[in-house]
């Protein structure tokens, strides 16, 4: 009878969740928190042993959207989100931890110590669904290869070569494909990440510090939508998902020699190894079967397949040791230096898969035996260097000083490119460009990259009872190799900050800061983008200020209020003319600001309950602007304005309706996010059209705003019951309720194919609703 009774139980009260169930998640860091163990019962003897189980039986909606899933599981019926147990036995420890039991997104943490050596592990799985029931019109028969039947293909290219170009329109295209985009299959576009690592203490009798790490990170599923053009007499651009199939592993030993009260000494060292298990994506082309040259629009021709290369294998080995000491009146100095060597041999893809391209010299342009090298015999060698120098000379008085290095040096054997398949329309064969100064081995995009950035930073505060004042300098050096020219280009970065901090009685506390940084960079030709098509906004000239407050208030111990306000403006001056000293035609990112306000309250009126609310306000804009030329002089400006808004508030209570007893818990949230595309372009520019004027407000060129720019809302409201039914068993009831919308003009629509000849997955993660109630239990022992 009392097997049956606990089972009742356990199926009729679930059991209790870490927390409330949660909503739609944002990305895991890339390593999320252990859950914390607990220390050793001060009222229990040497040897003890305590733990935690939960159970929970949970009901909700089906969803066919993947964003309410997007990093997570959440189970239908009865599963396990806790448990855990530790203690202690004739001196040795050990714990075991473990979350959403056997589900896709489940976490183990455990640790054991014993008399000279300690042991401590992390298994943590991450799903990411990026898409359910993607439409596709091909078949995966291995791993990163796309087929489409052959005879369909051999008549759909037919079909096409029988008309001429002319007619190709898109009622021609919808007319041809539409048998074979409604018996297009579904494909969900998801991965699984599996993360463990493990460390051995083994220092534990050792008169020094000495721990083995292993880590292995795996991933597999799909890396989300990929493909692109297939170039022939038809040129779709195809959508497929892409293979996921990767391993990482990190093996590493760390080293540390402590002098009580004195400082340390300190080493390690990292060896990194890249596996990439899938070496290319292949994609058939929907309308040809069989690779034949390409002479025009109108003459037959292309490839039967498309290659896309995939991540290529790579190695990193790590070293590093440091020292830190202490001296008198709380000075600290501090030094880490460490040198590192990335190197990357995969062998080399062919040039092409299409068996109807040749070089030059009359050798199949598919044959490994055409590359002028084998692989790339590719070598990094990174060095960074940190020094750190605080001190406490005088009372109220404090100094802080630090130096960061980093660099890295492309070590690469070069060699001059003779040609590659990738420049023309129809990926035959063609010569690289002449070697030049800018260009020495065939392409800019072969050029050294060497980097080094140098940051100090000097800081100094003074105490006036409780006000404290802040000043900090910094300084920037910036080297670049291979970026634009290859003479290299340099950046200098000056900045400050000023900052108040106050705390008095603890009732209130504020802190007043303001930033502003001013980079300039040499070797970039200024005033006119001569031979460069543009400079990117990280190797430019910019002016940025940074001002926030925050601000405490505790009039008692029953009322607090939070207010913090930030913002960030960056404006990019001396950005490359598009037309020589025509400063209207300048090109890239212009300027951008960034605002956030918050407040937060907090209000326990009673021991018996609490309440709190929040309230954040954001807004990004940034201002981009394109310029394209007639010869010489200007044809067409685009200014582009993005802009996104954010609302975001919630309410929280917990209410002890009966003391250790009854618990009610109420939770409600949203979040809005409205985003704005303002574009605009030149009125005389090739852009504008006449019969866009009644349609279109007078004064932006003929281009159409775009008003649903990445607009989402989400709204979470929760209500959890608990019943403590004895000291160590906790039931509880609940419902939640979790509803997401959102419009995007680029990926609104469910039509694979939206225009000619461009064929989406358009995988579904979108609007979802979901009601679930539950019931749970948590179990002590």
């Amino acid at each position: 009878m009392k097997r049956i009774t606990l089972l009742t139980v356990l199926l009729a009260c679930g059991l209790l969740a870490t927390s409330a169930p949660g909503f739609a998640q944002a990305v895991p860091a890339d390593k999320p928190a252990q859950p914390a163990a607990q220390p050793a019962p001060a009222d229990k003897p040497a040897d003890w042993f305590q733990g935690k189980l939960n159970l929970q039986l949970l009901g909700r909606d089906d969803v066919a959207s993947s964003k309410f899933e997007e990093y997570r599981v959440v189970p239908k019926g009865v599963s396990m989100p806790v448990f855990g147990f530790q203690g202690s036995a004739d001196g040795n420890s050990y714990a075991l931890f473990g979350t959403n039991i056997s589900q896709k997104d489940q976490r183990y943490t455990g640790r054991a110590s014993a008399d000279w050596i300690g042991v401590s592990f992390d298994y943590n799985q991450i799903p990411h669904n990026m898409g359910n029931n993607a439409r596709t019109l091909f078949n995966e028969t291995a791993t990163g290869v796309w087929n489409m039947s052959g005879t369909l293909r051999r008549s759909l290219g037919d079909a096409v070569d029988a008309v001429p170009s002319a007619s190709r329109t898109y009622p021609f295209y919808a007319d041809l494909l539409a048998p074979t985009i409604a018996s297009a299959g579904f494909v969900d576009i998801s991965a699984l990440r599996k993360r463990g690592d493990v460390t051995f203490d083994v220092g534990k009798k050792l008169p020094f510090d000495l721990a083995f790490t292993y880590n292995r990170d795996v991933k597999t599923g799909y890396r989300g939508a990929s493909g692109g053009d297939i170039l022939g007499t038809v040129s779709p651009t195809i959508d497929v998902p892409e293979p996921l199939n990767e391993v990482t592993q990190d093996i590493g030993v760390r080293w540390a020699w402590t002098v009580p009260n004195k400082g340390n000494v300190h080493a390690s060292f990292n060896r990194n190894l890249y596996n990439d298990r899938v070496n290319s994506l292949v994609v058939d082309n929907p309308f040809r079967a069989t690779d034949l040259a390409f002479v025009s629009a109108n003459v037959p021709g292309g490839p039967g397949q498309v290659r896309f290369s995939t991540l290529p294998d790579n190695e990193a080995n790590r070293g590093a040791f440091g020292a830190q000491y202490k001296f008198a009146r709380q000075t600290l100095v501090t030094a880490d230096l460490a040198f590192g060597s990335w190197t990357q041999n995969a062998a080399f893809l062919p040039y092409t898969i299409n068996s109807s391209v040749f070089t030059p010299s009359g050798a199949p342009a598919a044959a490994l035996a055409t590359l002028q090298q084998p692989s790339l015999d590719g070598k990094i060698n990174t060095a960074s260097y940190n020094f750190t120098f605080g001190s406490r000379p005088a009372e109220g008085l404090g100094v802080r000083l630090r130096y960061r290095n980093y660099s890295y040096k492309d070590k690469s054997a070069r060699f001059v490119m003779t040609g590659s398949t990738s420049g023309a329309p129809d990926r035959s064969w063609v010569a690289a460009d002449t070697p030049t100064a800018d260009a020495p081995y065939g392409y800019q995009t072969a050029n050294r990259t060497d980097a080094s950035v140098g940051h100090f930073e000097a800081q100094v505060s003074y105490d006036i009872k409780a006000l404290t004042l802040e000043g900090v300098y910094r300084n920037e050096q910036t080297k670049w190799m291979g970026r634009h020219e290859t003479s290299g280009t340099d950046g200098k970065e000056n900045g400050y900050t000023l900052a108040a901090i106050y705390h008095s009685n603890d009732w209130v506390g504020f802190r007043f800061h303001f930033d502003g940084d001013k980079r300039r960079v040499s070797g970039v030709e200024a005033g006119t983008i001569g031979a460069l098509q543009g400079v990117m906004s990280d190797h430019a000239d910019r002016d940025r200020t940074r001002v926030g407050a925050d601000i405490e208030l505790t009039a008692s111990d029953k009322y607090g209020v939070t207010f913090a306000y930030n913002r960030r403006n960056d404006d990019y001056p001396n950005r490359p003319f598009k037309v020589a000293g025509d400063a209207s035609t300048e090109s890239g990112l212009l300027k951008a600001s960034y605002d956030m306000l918050s407040v937060d309250f907090d209000y326990t009126p009673s021991a018996r309950a609490e309440l709190s609310a929040f309230y954040t306000y954001e807004k990004a804009i940034q201002t981009n602007q394109w310029v394209t030329l007639t010869g010489a002089a200007l044809n067409n400006r685009l200014t582009y304005v993005p802009s996104e808004k954010g609302n975001t508030f919630g309410v929280n209570g917990v209410f002890h309706l009966v003391p250790d007893k009854w618990t009610l818990t109420l939770l409600v949230q949203q979040q809005k996010v409205d985003g704005l595309w303002d574009i605009t372009a030149r009125e005389a520019g090739s852009f504008y059209t006449p019969g866009r004027t009644t349609l279109i407000a007078a004064g932006q060129g003929g281009a159409a705003d775009v008003t649903a720019y990445d607009d989402f809302k989400q709204t979470t409201a929760a209500v959890d019951l608990g019943y403590a039914l004895a000291k160590a068993w906790t039931c509880s009831v609940g419902y939640a309720y979790d509803k997401f919308t959102t419009a995007d003009a680029f990926s609104d629509g469910t039509t694979v194919f939206p225009q000619a000849v461009l064929f989406y997955l358009k995988a579904n993660d979108g609007n979802y609703q979901v009601h679930r109630a539950y019931t749970r239990l948590s179990y002590r022992f």
